[in-house]
């Protein structure tokens, strides 16, 4: 695959990629010195937690990960009706639809980049970080994420793990913004042919505490956790996979260390099986037990403005792992 194709397929998929007990921390927005969490209510308990009637623990959500059975053949066409209720949330989440089916009727993807096209990739990376190539080419989405990654430094030679990826284009990022190792976890089977990059399903993926891994340092989850549980990928159909999926990722990071996250914002829906939009209702549950540090591109008024699905609006959010132990994180 050439240099340009991997450009068109990152536009592409960014085109298409249409609870905290409490929220702290000063966001960048259309409105001074607030706090988020002003308009946004806030749970006072986990939702997944409420539903399992147990406080899990980090062996529990990252055994829960990588045990969960895939989708096997093509994904339900429609939302399971036992299901639509908890997906969403006692009706207060408004349902679309628009079927997709990134399995190819089960047989499964395999997305394979060789080093010529990676460094090709990393290449123009270093060159938005330097400024040799302005950023005003690049979609909103990577306009927000490389300012936030400018604000927010990410240590050098860390080690960063990317939750969803068809192409390295984010795995380049991180390597160029510092990290000298990135672990990609992706339900399609992934073969990204470059020194400092390894990739797994989640089946395969190492428990941190374990043949010396002792966690992340840095996270990226880009347009990703909004299709977790909607079966899409193969994933197992799951009404709280993507709330799960960010318990799982506060696991697997150290305490104290960063996740670059986006999802699509707007008033709460979800569109069978294509993606999850995040409102009033749904927002604050993704967000639980994470300090919200800042929202590179947030607007208040995109929360509950009518809005297309098919056009996404995902602003950067920068979230940290508190340090108490008390968040869950695994003890190591």
């Amino acid at each position: 695959m050439t240099y340009l194709t991997t450009c068109w397929v990152v536009a592409i998929v960014a085109t298409l990629c249409i609870v905290p007990r409490s929220i702290s921390g000063t966001m960048t927005s259309d409105r001074k010195d607030f706090v988020w969490g002003d308009g946004i209510p806030s749970p006072e308990v986990d939702i997944v937690d409420v539903e399992g009637s147990t406080e899990h623990t980090c062996e529990q959500w990252i055994s829960s990960y990588i045990e969960t059975p895939y989708v096997q053949g093509k994904p339900p066409r429609s939302m399971p009706e036992e299901l639509v209720e908890q997906f969403t949330m006692n009706g207060t989440i408004e349902v679309g639809d628009f079927f997709v089916d990134d399995t190819i009727e089960g047989r499964g993807s395999h997305y394979q980049f060789p080093q010529v096209d990676v460094q090709q990739m990393r290449d123009s990376a270093s060159a938005f970080f330097s400024g040799h190539r302005p950023v005003s080419r690049l979609p909103q989405m990577d306009k927000w994420l490389f300012a936030a990654l400018k604000k927010y430094t990410i240590p050098k030679d860390s080690k960063a793990i990317v939750f969803g990826s068809m192409t390295p284009w984010y795995e380049v990022i991180a390597l160029a913004s510092g990290a000298a190792y990135v672990h990609t976890v992706e339900y399609n089977n992934l073969t990204y042919d470059y020194e400092g990059l390894t990739q797994s399903t989640p089946r395969d993926l190492e428990i941190p505490g374990t043949t010396g891994n002792k966690g992340f340092d840095v996270a990226f989850s880009i347009s990703s956790f909004d299709h977790d549980g909607l079966g899409r990928y193969g994933d197992p159909i799951n009404p709280y996979g993507d709330i799960e999926a960010m318990r799982i990722a506060r696991c697997l990071l150290k305490p104290g260390s960063l996740l670059f996250l986006t999802i699509p914002v707007g008033p709460d829906a979800v569109v069978w099986n294509l993606h999850r939009r995040y409102g009033a209702v749904r927002l604050p549950h993704m967000l639980y037990g994470w300090e919200v540090v800042d929202v590179v591109g947030w607007s208040w008024a995109k929360l509950s403005a009518a809005a297309d699905w098919r056009r996404s609006y995902e602003p950067v959010f920068v979230l940290r792992v508190p340090d108490s132990s008390t968040n869950g994180h695994m003890e190591l």
